[in-house]
C-alpha cells in the first residue's frame, strides 16, 4: 500500500514499449474455437484494410485475456487489468520498400469504460488530438484512438508521407466500422468543466494514487491560476463501502504522512493530510462516492481547491 508519486500516474512506460516495431515475433497462437468466437468481431473489423500499395504480411492474428502476453509480453497486464476480452493483430508493409510498415492492434475492452481508461493511461502528455471514433490522439508516427468497447493502436514505422498518409485513412476506415455507441462516462459528467485541462482525464480501474483500496475511479488535472492540483472521484459499491475507503485513506496518512486539522466544506467534513514528500491532500465522502483532491502546495490551498472541487461537482440525484 505504499504511496506513489501523487499525480496523474500515465503509463509512460507501457506507451514506450508500444513504439517499438513489433510484428509476429512468435509463431501467432492456433485459433481454437473458444478463441474464434471470442475475437471474431475484432478480426473482422481487419479484414480487407490493406492500404493501397501495401501488402499484407500474414493472417489476423488472434490473442485473449489469457494468451495476450504472447504477443505484447509486459503490457498484457495492463490490458487485463482493465478487463480486455481479446486482441486482433495484422501488420502491413510497403509493397516497394518492406521495411516501411503499419502495425494495427485492436483490443476488445468489453465496455466503453474500459476502452476510455486504457486510452487514458497509454496517452502521453504533449499528444495532438485527433477527430475519430470516439477520441484519438496522434503521438509522433503512431495513432491512437477508442470506439464504444474498443481500442485500436496504429503504429507506423516512422513519418514517411506516405506511410503516414496510408495510416490515417486506414484508421478512419476502421473506425467507421466498428460498431458502438459513445457513452457518457461518469466520473467525466462529475468532474467540473470548468479550468480541466484538456486531455489530462483518466480512469483507474486499480490501484489509484498507488493505493490498492481506491479503485474504479477518475482523475484530473485543474488549473488555479500559476499553480495546478489533480482532482478525483472514485465510486464505491455502497455508502458504507465510501465511509469504509475514506478511514483507509485516512489511516493511510496515518502512516506515511501526516493529518492536518480537518476543514469543513459546503457542510461536509474534509480530511486534510501532508503526504510525505510534503504536498497537501483531502478527501471527504459524499454519498457512495470518495471525492478528493491531490499534490496541493499547502493546507489553503487545498481546501481552496476542495471547495471548488465540492461546489462544482455534478452528482446525481
Amino acid at each position: 500500500m505504499k504511496r506513489l508519486l501523487a499525480a496523474i500516474p500515465l503509463v509512460f512506460p507501457a506507451f514506450a514499449a508500444a513504439q517499438e516495431p513489433v510484428g509476429p515475433v512468435k509463431d501467432a497462437p492456433r485459433i481454437t474455437a473458444e478463441m474464434k468466437a471470442t475475437t471474431e468481431t475484432i478480426a473482422r473489423a481487419l479484414e480487407d484494410l490493406t492500404p493501397e500499395g501495401f501488402t499484407r504480411k500474414s493472417p489476423v492474428e488472434r490473442y485473449t485475456e489469457a494468451n495476450l502476453y504472447d504477443k505484447i509480453d509486459g503490457r498484457s497486464e495492463l490490458f487485463q487489468s482493465y478487463d480486455v476480452t481479446g486482441m486482433t493483430f495484422v501488420t502491413f508493409s510497403k509493397a516497394d520498400d518492406p521495411a516501411k510498415f503499419i502495425d494495427v492492434f485492436l483490443y476488445d475492452m468489453t465496455t466503453p469504460l474500459g476502452a476510455f481508461g486504457v486510452y487514458s493511461v497509454e496517452r502521453p502528455s504533449g499528444s495532438k488530438a485527433i477527430a475519430i471514433g470516439d477520441g484519438g490522439h496522434r503521438a509522433g508516427a503512431d495513432l491512437f484512438f477508442r470506439k464504444g468497447p474498443y481500442y485500436a493502436t496504429i503504429l507506423t514505422s516512422g513519418p514517411d508521407e506516405s506511410v503516414q498518409k496510408a495510416a490515417s485513412a486506414l484508421a478512419e476506415t476502421l473506425a467507421n466500422r466498428l460498431k458502438g455507441q459513445a457513452a457518457e462516462l461518469w466520473g467525466l459528467a462529475m468532474l467540473p468543466a470548468a479550468n480541466r485541462i484538456d486531455d489530462s482525464a483518466q480512469y483507474l480501474m486499480v490501484d489509484a494514487l498507488g493505493l490498492d483500496f481506491l479503485t474504479n475511479t477518475f482523475m484530473a488535472r485543474y488549473r488555479d491560476g500559476e499553480a495546478g492540483f489533480t482532482a478525483f472521484v472514485a465510486r464505491c459499491k455502497s455508502a458504507d463501502n465510501a465511509a469504509d475507503v475514506l478511514a483507509r485513506y485516512r489511516a493511510h496518512f496515518e502512516e506515511f504522512g501526516h493529518l492536518a486539522e480537518p476543514a469543513r466544506i459546503e457542510g461536509t467534513s474534509v480530511i486534510v493530510a501532508q503526504a510525505a514528500g510534503g504536498d497537501y491532500d483531502a478527501a471527504c465522502r459524499v454519498g457512495d462516492i470518495l471525492v478528493g483532491v491531490t499534490a496541493v502546495k499547502g493546507r489553503d490551498a487545498a481546501v481552496k481547491a476542495m471547495t471548488f472541487l465540492l461546489k462544482g461537482l455534478k452528482i446525481p440525484k
